[in-house]
């Protein structure tokens, strides 16, 4: 591999053998080595090859960030895609790699966030909370600093941000539309959330659901299922209460009409939830 650029003595530029651009990382990986030289290939301790787009946004952020931050970072992410199990966006290397050395530089300081508006990310995105616990600990056992577990909220955020592929904004507004929905169904039914399978199950459909009303995509479906919603009323009642107040909540808040198929797929849910 050739040198393409040089950010700094410990990153540097290169192409792999189908010439895309490939982010070397390593300590004094650039050094005594100019732009044209080969690459040392005992000196690379990371690749990274990412999406075009967030590639250049990659490149601008790690030139003057600490390489072992960048290989820390690295190792968080990679144990995040590893256990998670959806799909993570390139985009988190950008996004919770600025995130982490940012933290690092507040915790040095004595700086701790305030993470009171974020208590419910643990209830509602009990995977991503758990992942952004590791995370917290990972760094703590890397850098022998001390990091409060509530940093696990805002970490968790931004691996939200990486599965829903939707910007910080839209996060915490699908957060919102969940709790809307939640105090509904708790208003009508005694829910027990603790270790509740069906009720995590209720929440993953239901931030897919809040997804749609954000970005205003309506459920395609080529055929309807209005028959089977109408008798799904008439055989849960208290269930279709709660449906039509959810979706009355939608339409007033947001000024989302719910279709017949978007009502029965939440009642499904419900159902299970609630039976």
């Amino acid at each position: 591999m050739i040198i393409k650029r040089i950010f700094n003595n410990n990153v540097i530029l290169s192409e792999n053998e189908n010439k895309e651009e490939i982010i070397l990382v390593g300590r004094g990986i650039a050094y005594g080595l100019s732009k044209g030289s080969i690459v040392i290939e005992d000196r690379i301790e990371k690749k990274f090859k990412l999406q075009d787009d967030v590639n250049q946004k990659f490149k601008k952020l790690i030139q003057d960030i600490p390489y072992n931050y960048v290989l820390i970072s690295e190792k968080i992410i990679e144990y995040i895609k590893e256990h998670s199990t959806k799909e993570i966006n390139d985009s988190i290397y950008v996004t919770l790699t600025d995130h982490i050395v940012n933290l690092i530089e507040r915790v040095k300081m004595g700086i701790v966030f305030d993470s009171t508006l974020l208590l419910n990310i643990k209830s509602l995105y009990r995977d991503e909370y758990k992942l952004g616990l590791k995370s917290t600990q990972i760094l703590k056992y890397s850098l022998n600093i001390d990091i409060d577990d509530s940093e696990a909220n805002f970490i968790a955020l931004h691996i939200i941000n990486a599965e829903l592929n939707s910007n910080m904004q839209q996060i915490y507004e699908i957060t919102k539309i969940i709790e809307d929905i939640l105090k509904i169904v708790n208003d009508e039914f005694v829910i027990n959330d603790n270790d509740n399978i069906s009720c995590d199950r209720f929440i993953v459909h239901c931030r897919f659901f809040a997804q749609r009303v954000i970005n205003i995509e309506h459920l395609n479906s080529e055929s309807s299922n209005d028959h089977t919603y109408q008798l799904m009323k008439k055989e849960y009642p208290k269930q279709s209460i709660c449906i039509s107040k959810i979706s009355n909540l939608i339409m007033s808040k947001y000024h989302y009409v719910m279709s017949d198929d978007e009502k029965l797929y939440i009642m499904l849910h419900l159902i299970k939830l609630t039976t």
